[in-house]
Order: structure tokens, then sequence, then C-alpha cells
């Protein structure tokens, strides 16, 4: 078994490292591919294998507690990781043969342990295997958090969340769009090339490529593992971003020769993508209080060939003393349940009282951005994730304690769900894009 170009294997080595370091599994799997010898086949099967494990990490223990003769916390690691990747086979990838599901495992178990480790783990799949049709989960009309908690596997504080926000029904739909694998957004880079010569050079390279949903500078691009070693990338002419995300920068409005300022920056993605929409005219000033990210959005700016971003590094939470600019974006940190199609690991990173940290740390954010908005000036507030605490209740906080400041509808044909005038929410389920929240803001002239 040759490590570098096994996908199985080296999704338990990378399941094993997200379990031991604070690394995001999407950089985990990046590096990964980068540095395997994995076929262009295998690098699909590599990222879908860690992505479903990870995703379904809850479903997938309460699946081997039912047949498994001891507890799944007290199974060695390692062995623990091969046993999810199995059961994932097995319930989730209808592709692969059940036969060579099990065989695999097995062979991992012996390669990260011994022979007993491979009986074990041959004995449990095989039960899984002839039981998987007679698994029973909590009913939902009796119990509808543990239910859908361990049908779709959420925590159920996220469960409980969503139920009281939008009801069991909308909560299961948007649970089951979280969970779908997704497709890969790209921005192109319109200073450099077109959506058009984009789409012509990833086709040549064996990409299937779509347009985006709602904006033209977007493509949808399958499989997603395809662009991360392609030269166009490197050299600028499109960037990785969620649509969803995209939608910010629009949604501010600028016009070329303005001043921008960016106060949560790094990595980038909006601070450029503004910079494209003004053509490279006038002036951004992204600012972030890690002098590491700020470098990551000079990096991103030197790559798709801008020049008017300026970084500095500061924290957008303490006064910055600035003048007044026409456009301030706030994309504030946030719990990023938004983002769990392509982020699963945070489901199980995040707790619940570290939403109410955040929203204390979001109002402060907030008003101090109101002091760098000049008189008819636009503010937008946005977040990456779907939890009311951070999004409305932060949104009508900010008007009531600001009084110069009003809610400003959105154009017309403006994505999202708007349960007022001057507020989005982009729905995984609803809207086929990563959970996202804007609120609209506009100074009030003097009278």
């Amino acid at each position: 078994m040759n490590p570098r170009s096994n996908p199985r294997y080296l999704a338990v080595v990378t399941l094993s490292m997200l379990e031991e370091s604070q690394e995001f599994l999407k950089d985990l799997v990046d590096r990964q591919i980068r540095q395997s010898a994995l076929s262009r086949l295998d690098q699909g099967l590599f990222t879908e294998l860690v992505f479903g494990a990870v995703r379904m990490q809850r479903s997938l223990d309460y699946v081997l507690s039912q047949f498994s003769s001891r507890p799944v916390e007290k199974i060695q690691p390692a062995l623990r990781n091969i046993l999810r990747l199995g059961v994932y086979q097995l319930l989730y990838l209808d592709r692969i043969p059940p036969s060579a599901a099990v065989n695999e495992s097995v062979k991992l178990a012996r390669a990260f342990g011994h022979e007993g480790t491979a009986r074990f783990a041959n004995g449990l799949l095989r039960q899984v295997l002839r039981g998987r049709d007679a698994i029973r989960y909590p009913s939902c009309e009796e119990d509808p958090v543990e239910y859908l908690g361990l049908k779709y596997s959420f925590p159920g504080w996220i469960i409980e969340l969503w139920m009281k926000w939008w009801g069991v029904e909308e909560t299961e739909a948007l649970c089951q769009a979280l969970n779908e694998p997704p497709q890969m957004d790209i921005r192109v880079n319109t200073l450099k090339t077109s959506p058009e010569e984009v789409q012509r050079h990833l086709a040549e390279r064996g990409v299937s490529v779509a347009p985006g949903r709602y904006l033209p500078e977007i493509l949808q691009v399958q499989p997603a593992h395809a662009v991360i070693a392609d030269p166009w990338l490197q050299e600028g002419m499109y960037y990785v971003q969620d649509e969803s995300s995209a939608l910010a920068a629009h949604a501010l409005r600028v016009e070329s020769g303005q001043l921008v300022y960016d106060l949560c920056s790094a990595p980038g993605g909006k601070a450029t993508h503004l910079a494209q929409l003004m053509a490279d005219q006038g002036q951004i000033l992204a600012i972030d209080v890690s002098p590491q990210r700020l470098a990551l959005v000079e990096e991103n700016a030197k790559r798709l060939g801008i020049s008017i971003i300026r970084t500095q590094v500061g924290s957008a939470a303490e006064e910055l003393h600035l003048p007044p600019a026409p456009r301030v974006l706030v994309d504030a940190p946030c719990s990023g349940l938004g983002t769990m199609r392509h982020r699963p690991d945070i489901r199980w990173r995040r707790k619940k009282e570290e939403l109410r940290d955040l929203v204390s740390i979001q109002k402060k954010i907030l008003s101090q951005a109101a002091r760098c908005v000049a008189p008819g000036g636009r503010l937008l507030y946005s977040t990456c994730t779907l939890s009311r605490w951070e999004n409305e209740e932060v949104a009508e906080w900010f008007l009531a304690e600001h009084r110069q400041f009003a809610g400003e509808p959105f154009p017309e044909g403006f994505p999202g769900f708007a349960e007022k005038p001057w507020l989005r929410t982009l729905f995984p389920h609803r809207h086929l894009v990563d959970g996202f929240f804007l609120a609209n803001f506009t100074k009030k002239l003097p009278q």
C-alpha cells in the first residue's frame, strides 16, 4: 500500500491530523492533494471520503454504537476513523461495492494496527452491512431535536436554535442542503480575463463549468478539487469564492474612484472583488487585526493585479480614527454556520456559548464602523452564518442604538429572503449557495 497514492489511507491520515490540530479541514485536504500522488479520480474519492466522514460523524458514530461491542469513544482513534470511513461508504456511497468498502477498511485496520484490529473491523463492518436496512432513528414527532441531530449529523444545540427560529420542516430542509456535496464557485477576475475565456480554459482541462446563479463573474465548477493545481488560479485569472459571499461587494454599490473601508478584510476576497467592480480606480483600505492575515490580502491583490488596496493593522472593535468614507464594509467575524457545505468541521468546532461572545464583538465593530461612514454614505454588515443572534438581532440593535442610520432597501431583484427590505438572508436549501446574511444601512444627511 503506497500511502501517497492510496485515497483511503490518506483519508485516515487527514482525519487523524484534523483531530490533533486546529487546522481547518479544507486546508488539510488541499495540502494533501498538492503533496500526494493521487490521480484525478482518486483525488475526488479522497475528498469525498474525508468531507463525508467529518460531515456525518455523529450519524456514523450512532450507527457504529448499535453494532459495536465497544463504546465508540473507547475505540482507538485511527481505527475509529477507519470504521467511520467504512460505514460512510456502506451507507452513502452507492457506487462503491460493499465488499470493496469492507475489504479496503480491513486492509487499513491491519496497516494502522495488527491482525486483531483487522478482525474487529471486519466483523463490525459486516454486521453493519447485514443490518443497515434495520437502522432506526428516534421519532421526529416525539423528539425532533434528537431525530434531526442523529439522522443529519448535527449537534443538538444547532438543531434547537434553528427549530426555534424557523420550525422543524425548514430546519430539516436546511440540514439536508448543508449535507449536500457543494459545487465550487469561482469569481472570474475581469481585470485580466472574461468568464468565457475562463470557461473555455477549464473545459480544456476536463472541468465541468456552469454560469453562476446571480452574478455574471461567477462560475460553478465540478469537480471542486480540479482547480487547486490550475496555473490560472495562481496567475490570478480567477479567485475561489462562493457566490453568496460575492454578493456583498455588489450590495455595497461602490463606484470607481471612491474611498472604501473594509474593516475585517482578511483574506481579501471581498476587498479584491470591490477593487474589481471599481475597475481598480480609487482607494480601498483593508483593515484586520492580524498582520499575518493581512499579508494574505496583499498577496491576493498582487496575484489578481490590483493596485488600489492598502492594508492597515488594527482592531475594528476599537476606534480607528479614520476620515469618513462613502462606503464601509463590515464582514464580521461570526460562527460560520452558513459555510458547512464547504467546512463541515465547523459544526463540531463551534459551541453555543461562542455565539453570544461573537455578538458582543459584532456590536463593537459596527459601532466603530458607524464613526467611519460619511453622511449619505453606506454601511454594509455581512456574515456567513445562519444565526438570528448574529444577524437580524444585531442589525436591529444597530438601528436602535445609532439613530443617525436608516435601513437602506436592497435594489429590486437582489437575491435572498427579505424579512425586511434592508435585510437579506441566503439559505442553502432555498438559494443553492452558502448561508449568508446582509444588512444595508445609510447614514442620514444632516438636517
